[in-house]
């Protein structure tokens, strides 16, 4: 079932809402990978994501951390399921960019 939003006046329904897709990892050669994993477990800990959370207006990627309180307002976080293919169409995607002149 779809859910129903009230955004800016209008009214529309929605199955979720994008998500970004991030990731960090350290990899085998670096120069400091004890640092790197601390820094890593910093980020994504509580002080860090509600830094993060205050200043970019942006559900958390922390659950246990709560997120601003005007994030909060518009209500639980409802992520788009849709399953996210990397690569598959970027070659066409090019194509199409350069036909429309896009720089």
């Amino acid at each position: 079932m779809k859910d129903k939003a009230n955004c800016c006046g209008c009214k529309h329904y929605f199955t979720g809402v994008h998500m970004n897709i991030s990731g960090a990892g350290v990899t085998t050669h670096a120069g400091n990978a004890e640092g790197a994993i601390a820094l890593l477990e910093w980020l994504s800990g509580a002080e860090a994501q509600a830094v993060f959370a205050s200043l970019n207006m942006e559900y958390t990627a922390n659950p246990a951390v709560a997120p601003a309180a005007l994030v909060a307002s518009w209500g639980e976080f409802k992520g788009n399921p849709m399953n996210v293919i990397y690569g598959k169409l970027q070659g066409d995607a090019i194509k199409l960019m350069d036909r429309a002149g896009y720089k």
